[in-house]
């Protein structure tokens, strides 16, 4: 029996691990395992039609989400007609609630997998290859004619049955993020999210996590990322995994988790500040400071704790903080969120995520939305409009908020100038309001920024403030820019130097030997001339990485970078040649 599963990802760097699991649990059981299809929404539908034709499937599964729900839709209809006899379904979270109504709104889906998939995919591929009956399988919904049945849920999965999704080749691949699950559910109940739905925390057995991780350690793949709601719930095993990756880190794989930073006790925070740098990476959703917020949102946070266990594990310098905000949460006004921002934004973490509500189907805020007045998009990804305490202007303002949030500070490309520019301001939020309204005004939204007008836009309207100097923000913005690429343009902005003298200087810099293995080691080309256009060389004003008023020059190295992209850079003294 011919299956084709479908993975339509957001991104190429994505891999969709659902479709690999219903492939292998059930691959054993069938005469011909089902094959998979993965692209992106970035494909034309046009597109990804052809290659589900050149298959040819006798039974098509589409692994649905909000980003590409839409698309799948589209594509069912249009495979319908041109292959009518085609078993055609769709599982995954976007479909597994109102599942029913699903079916009814797209006629040309005959069945749902709600739930878990790997029994039920499996089950229904053994019943159709083997000619028998499958409306009785648990886990589905499905039509007949004009009616739709929703069958009993599947029992869950024992998690020691479920196989590793990845193929040697496909673990090979450096370039795309590898998903891995180590346990399903979560134990708390937050009501935006469709993980508080299913009750209680099943674990895989830790002798089958250890020698699935050691596969992706042994492929030295770039990140792996735990899709486990709250990694850290078992604090035990989550330090027992954590030892194990740090006892066998290869120096190269970062690990990302979601994380609830309150249940990181002494023993556990102890062990962190002792691994690699940029070995582990966490994610806190703290998603509203406001009390009334998180009670309705049934989030209960220790602000205290949480911030305490966030500025330790910061102060170990190893470990990328990753924070979330909520913003159109029930009981929210603006003022409020401003709070929230601010309370966050103190935090400094590396990444700083402000999302919008979207109500899914299913989640606790989709069910009670009349009750709290929530308003949202009819159509994928289902984000809020407004609510009572959050009308749409304010919402279209905290838009251009987090615009400005993502591109000049999660981008990493403006971290020294931001911290500068942080002591001498004491609101955060109002900053970034008034750059996005000045973004607005400037309709440089509605447009692609290359990378020097976004850095000229950041020059023109902090210096535009009543605290901030010119020339030193002009230094610290030449660090930023410096940090993530070897100039090739110079703005308006930019104090640029002596360039022929400069080059000369550092040529005669890089005709030494010694200098040339203690400050670029890993570079191996020997010719000065061509090792130049490999670094940068810049002079700064004052000694920009101490604060010291003394001028400095640093050395850029871009084969060494972190996991934001920043190069290396270190102080240099270049020889004084006579002019």
């Amino acid at each position: 029996m011919n299956a084709l599963l479908v993975a339509i990802n957001a991104k190429y760097i994505h891999t969709n691990i659902a479709v690999r699991y219903l492939q292998k649990f059930a691959a054993p059981h069938l005469s011909e395992p089902p094959r998979i299809l993965e692209m992106t929404i970035n494909n034309r539908t046009d597109q990804i039609l052809d290659e589900i034709f050149r298959h040819d499937p006798q039974v098509l599964l589409f692994s649905t989400y909000i980003w590409n729900v839409r698309m799948v839709q589209d594509l069912a209809r249009e495979y319908r007609k041109i292959r009518p006899d085609v078993l055609i379904a769709a599982g995954g979270p976007e479909v597994s609630y109102e599942s029913a109504a699903f079916l009814r709104e797209n006629p040309p889906f005959d069945l749902v997998l709600y739930g878990e998939g790997e029994k039920t995919f499996s089950q229904l591929m053994q019943a159709l290859e083997q000619g028998e009956d499958w409306t009785g399988l648990s886990g589905i919904t499905w039509r007949s004619g004009q009616s739709i049945f929703q069958n009993p849920p599947q029992l869950p999965l024992d998690l020691s049955q479920l196989p590793f999704p990845y193929e040697a080749q496909l673990i090979a691949q450096k370039d795309q993020i590898k998903y891995y699950e180590s346990s399903r559910g979560c134990p708390y109940q937050c009501q935006y999210c469709l993980s508080s739905i299913e009750k209680g925390v099943r674990m895989a057995p830790l002798d089958k996590v250890f020698s699935e991780l050691r596969l992706f350690i042994d492929a030295k793949v770039r990140q792996v990322k735990f899709v486990d709601r709250t990694f850290n719930c078992d604090r035990k095993r989550a330090l027992s995994i954590w030892k194990f990756l740090s006892e066998n880190d290869n120096g190269v794989t970062n690990f990302h988790f979601e994380i609830t930073a309150e249940l990181l006790d002494e023993e556990t925070l102890a062990f962190l500040s002792t691994v690699r740098p940029e070995l582990f990476q966490f994610e806190i959703g703290v998603q509203s400071t406001n009390p009334e917020t998180l009670l309705a949102i049934r989030r209960q946070n220790d602000w205290e704790k949480l911030c305490k266990t966030v500025n330790t594990v910061k102060s170990f310098r190893n470990i990328h903080q990753h924070l979330d905000l909520i913003a159109g949460l029930p009981f929210e006004d603006y003022d409020s969120f401003h709070k929230s921002f601010n309370d966050v934004y103190s935090l400094q973490p590396e990444q700083f995520q402000l999302g919008f509500l979207k109500l899914l189907k299913g989640a606790g805020l989709f069910r009670d939305r009349e009750k709290y007045g929530l308003t949202a998009r009819d159509y994928p990804p289902f984000e809020i409009l407004s609510t009572p305490a959050l009308p749409y202007e304010d919402v279209l303002r905290l838009k251009a908020v987090e615009e400005m949030v993502e591109q000049y500070y999660n981008s990493g490309r403006f971290v020294h100038t931001l911290r500068w520019l942080f002591t001498r301001m004491d609101d955060p939020f109002l900053f970034y309001q008034q750059l996005g309204d000045r973004y607005v005004e400037n309709r440089l939204h509605l447009s692609s920024q290359s990378l020097e007008s976004a850095y000229s836009f950041f020059y023109e309207f902090a210096a535009s403030l009543p605290y901030v100097n010119g020339e030193t923000l002009a230094q610290y913005l030449k660090l930023d820019y410096c940090l993530h690429q070897r100039p090739k343009r110079f703005p308006a902005w930019y104090p640029g130097p002596d360039a022929v003298r400069l080059r000369r200087d550092c040529i005669a810099f890089l005709t030494e030997e010694e200098n040339r293995q203690r400050y670029l080691p890993q570079q191996k080309e020997p010719d000065p001339q061509k090792l130049y256009k490999l670094c940068w060389f810049e002079p700064f004003s004052f000694d920009i990485l101490s604060g010291v008023d003394s001028p400095c020059v640093l050395l850029f190295d871009y084969s060494r970078r972190d996991l934001l992209g920043n190069a290396h850079a270190e102080k240099v003294t270049l020889p004084k040649l006579a002019d």
